[in-house]
Formats: C-alpha cells, sequence, structure tokens
C-alpha cells in the first residue's frame, strides 16, 4: 500500500455474506480475503489448519474474555495473529471495533501489524477499504482499527481494545500485560489473546505467563480463562521426533524437521531447544556460554603467524574491570588468538586501565599483522577509536545492542558447536569463556557474568563474540577492484 495522503475508501462493509459463525467464519474468510504475505503458502490464499480452527474455536466460539495459547516457535503464530486481527475489524460487526496488538518492543509490534498491512495490500477488496499508517490500519466506513503498541504500561494506559493481541507474551512485563488486561473491560463481549512460547527461566517473575499457566491448568472449565498448550511430554530425549511432533501441529508443514534437527545441542543449548522448539517450561538455563569441554576440544596449541590477515576485536573498560583484544584470522573458520589483556589487580580500587598502553599494543599488532579491521564498542573508547582512525588504521563500530550482539552471539555459540572454530589454547582466553554466560531478554541474548561475580572477567570471550561476526564476514567480502587506465599515446 502507497505511503504518503490517502485518498478516499470504499466505506460499504464487505459484498461477502456468510451464515458462518466463529471459527468456521473465520476460516472462510481467511480463505476469500487473506493471503499468506510469506514463508510457508506465500502468495496463495492463507488456509487454516484443523489444530488452527480448534485454537481459533477457543477464542471465537467460546468466547471467553481470556485466552492464553503456548506453543513452540515456528507455528504460524503471526499469521494467524495478524488475520484474526482483520477479521475482528472486518467482520465482528462491532462499530468502531479496535484490534490492539501488544509486543515486547515497538519493532516486535510494528512487524505484527506489518503482516496485518501486506495481507490488506494483497486483497484489492481489503485495501479499498483500508487506510495503512505506521502504526495503525483504520477501516473508515466502520470507524475500526487496529493498533500496534509497545510492551510499556503507559503506552497501553486508557486504550479500548475490543480485542486485544499480546504477542510473545513470555516476554512482556507483568505491568504492561495488566494495562492490556484492563483495556478490554470497557466494552461487552471484549477479549484478550495472549500467545507466545515458556518463558525462559529470567523471564519467570517479570511476565504473568507462567502464572497464566497455572491458572488455566487449575481451572480448566473455567468461564474467564482459556488455556491451550502444545508441548513434548515430560522427560523426554531432545531428539525424539514423536515428541518433536506432540510439540509442533505445524511440523512438515510450517516447521520443518531439518530446522529442528539444525537446531539440536550442541548447536543450541538444550535448555533453549526445550523451551523454544519443544513448548517445555524449563528450571534452569544451561547458562554457560559453551558446554563443558567443547571450548578445550577446539585448542590447536598454535598461535597466529606474521603477516596473517586478521581482524582486532577490542573489549574496553574505563577501571575496575579488563580491557581486552583478540586477534581472529579472517576466514570461514577463524581461529583466534590473545593480543592483549590488562586487568585490575585485587584490592585496588584507584586502578585504571592503560589507555595509552593499549592503543600502543594496538599499533604494535597492526605492524606485525595484515589487520584489516579493528572492532570496537565505541561507549567510553570513542576518542581511541578517533583517534587510530586518524592515523589510517581501519576502524569500525560495534554497539552492544541486541540487534548486533543477538546474531553475533548465535553465530560463535552455532561454529563452535560445528566445530568452525580453532583457538590458541591461551588460558587467559579459556578462562574468560569459562566465565562466561548467556542471557536472554527482550533486548535479545548476549554474554554476560552477573551470576558469577564482578571478579570474573569476560572480557576476551565479548571480543570473540565481535571478532567472530567481523572475521567471518570479511571472509565473503569480495575485495574492490581497481580500475585500470591507459596511457598509450
Amino acid at each position: 500500500m502507497k505511503a504518503g495522503p490517502k485518498g478516499s475508501r470504499d466505506e460499504s462493509p464487505l459484498a461477502w455474506k456468510t451464515r458462518a459463525k466463529g471459527a468456521r467464519q473465520f476460516e472462510l474468510f481467511a480463505a476469500r480475503y487473506l493471503i499468506t504475505p510469506k514463508g510457508t503458502g506465500a502468495r496463495t490464499p492463507v488456509k487454516v489448519r484443523p489444530w488452527q480452527r480448534q485454537l481459533v474455536s477457543t477464542l471465537l466460539d467460546d468466547r471467553v474474555p481470556l485466552n492464553v495459547w503456548v506453543l513452540p516457535r515456528g507455528q504460524g503464530k503471526s499469521t494467524l495473529t495478524a488475520g484474526l486481527a482483520l477479521h475482528h475489524v472486518f467482520m465482528s460487526g462491532v462499530e468502531g471495533a479496535r484490534a490492539v496488538i501488544v509486543a515486547q518492543d515497538e519493532r516486535s509490534a510494528m512487524r505484527l501489524l506489518a503482516t496485518a498491512a501486506r495481507m490488506v495490500s494483497l486483497n484489492p477488496e481489503l485495501e479499498s477499504r483500508a487506510m495503512t499508517y505506521k502504526d495503525r490500519i483504520v477501516i473508515p466506513g466502520s470507524d475500526s482499527q487496529i493498533i500496534a503498541l509497545p510492551g510499556e504500561a503507559h503506552r497501553v494506559e486508557g486504550e479500548d481494545a475490543s480485542l486485544a493481541i499480546v504477542d510473545e507474551i513470555g516476554f512482556v512485563r507483568r505491568d504492561a500485560y495488566e494495562a492490556t488486561l484492563h483495556s478490554t473491560g470497557k466494552r461487552e463481549g471484549s477479549q484478550l489473546l495472549a500467545i507466545g512460547t515458556p518463558s525462559p527461566p529470567s523471564w519467570r517473575d517479570v511476565s504473568p505467563l507462567m502464572d497464566l499457566v497455572l491458572d488455566g491448568r487449575a481451572n480448566p472449565d473455567s468461564e474467564s480463562l482459556r488455556l491451550v498448550e502444545f508441548a513434548a511430554p515430560i522427560g523426554c530425549d531432545v531428539d525424539d521426533e514423536e515428541a518433536w511432533a506432540a510439540a509442533n501441529p505445524g511440523l512438515d508443514d510450517l516447521v520443518q524437521r531439518s530446522t529442528l534437527r539444525a537446531s539440536l545441542p550442541p548447536r543450541s543449548r538444550e535448555s533453549e531447544f526445550r523451551r523454544a522448539r519443544l513448548g517445555q517450561w524449563v528450571e534452569h538455563d544451561d547458562s554457560s556460554f559453551l558446554p563443558q569441554g567443547q571450548w578445550a576440544s577446539l585448542a590447536t596449541g598454535e598461535g597466529i603467524g606474521k603477516g596473517a590477515r586478521v581482524v582486532l576485536a577490542l573489549d574496553g573498560s574505563h577501571s575496575q574491570d579488563a580491557t581486552a583484544i583478540v586477534v581472529a584470522t579472517v576466514s570461514d573458520r577463524p581461529h583466534f588468538d590473545v593480543g592483549g589483556l590488562w586487568e585490575p589487580p585485587e584490592g585496588n580500587a584507584d586502578w585504571r586501565v592503560p589507555i595509552l598502553d593499549v592503543e600502543n599494543r594496538i599499533r604494535e599488532l597492526c605492524r606485525e599483522y595484515q589487520v584489516v579491521e579493528i572492532v570496537a564498542d565505541p561507549f567510553r573508547w570513542a576518542r581511541t577509536l578517533q583517534v587510530l582512525e586518524g592515523e589510517g588504521l581501519p576502524v569500525t563500530e560495534f554497539p552492544q545492542n541486541g540487534p548486533r550482539l543477538t546474531p553475533a552471539t548465535t553465530e560463535l555459540i552455532q561454529a563452535c558447536g560445528n566445530g568452525l572454530v580453532t583457538h590458541s589454547g591461551n588460558k587467559d582466553l579459556a578462562r574468560h569463556v569459562s566465565n562466561a554466560i548467556v542471557t536472554e531478554d527482550a533486548r535479545g541474548i548476549r554474554l554476560d557474568k552477573s551470576k558469577r561475580g564482578s571478579n570474573r572477567r569476560i572480557d576476551l570471550a565479548a571480543c570473540l563474540v565481535m571478532g567472530h561476526s567481523r572475521a567471518t564476514w570479511r571472509a565473503h567480502k569480495k575485495p574492490k577492484r581497481r580500475r585500470v587506465r591507459s596511457f598509450a599515446a
């Protein structure tokens, strides 16, 4: 749908008439008006699977105020919930219907809204009746809207939802969920749908999902709460494909077995596989950065030869924490060694990082190797990076935020599990790797040390994440070809 000023829209209701109600009506509406925007079945009419119709029936036929669906990733949740929001504003018959989508952050909420907007743009009858904006879809004929909001209580407070959808409820904070829940009590027949995978342990006390699940299990016949769970049997093996089928109703359809096989431990943590792929509630998160013994198995005992093409990764601090440099060869299978490490002496509260020593060490490494990139987080080290760049050294910034750290951390974990990483066997590097844990929150996945004690350093491990990301990227980057000119007479 084109951006900019909106033209007039057809204010008449959809011409389609049906006697079907509830889940059956949604199934027919999807087949007639909704086009799958991407993934399995892209550009074809949305096909509501029998198991999806059973899910929708708990919402549209049972008509209880609060619905909770818990199922693993990859089951087409985004397409289904976007379709439900469109069905609500076009077919509910409610004047001024208001479908409110709430997710853990603004980006996630907009992604779900974008799915609905794409469905609108793919159907001329819907597009002629809808106006799409950055944060909402408006149906002028009935004064109905679909609105996307981040999971922040003050942003949701005061809403008047006839249908509220909380996406990835396991990562939405309790106060935002409660604000959304109370936004549905202002209209007769208003409902809330909370959908997502089980919360990781670190979110267990932050998100309301566990409490909702326990309530639903204890009161299966409740007239105010309906719970649907898809999960593998407790105690099953992670490679038990019958357990996969029990947990994943969309197996071999919306999610492929090859995808699950590719993410089996040690390529991902067992606890995360059980949570994300088997729909199980895990009591511990196997939070160590790498499985016991895996890092040691990747050691070769060899350093990096002089003149090698490398990336330098710098993780810098100011005081009372370590500053580290890791050297990584530019390769699909990079080799790592320590380029420098500065750690505060025990009990010396006045210690400060010797910044000039760090800068000089980087210059030494640039003389020793063919350094194609110096990568670092600019926080507190912006001046050093500017100085080095001013000397003609190849500096790249790597801000420590979720969009950068989540894929970089995941890729390094997978590479270690697949044997696509080697290292010199440096004892300091091994110590920092063993100190590191993996944490997950609304910002994504990253390394941390909070559960291990503040005096247990992980800075070399943080360098590994940056160094691996940039070294493997550089390995695939084609060098620019120089233009050759002829000056023949």
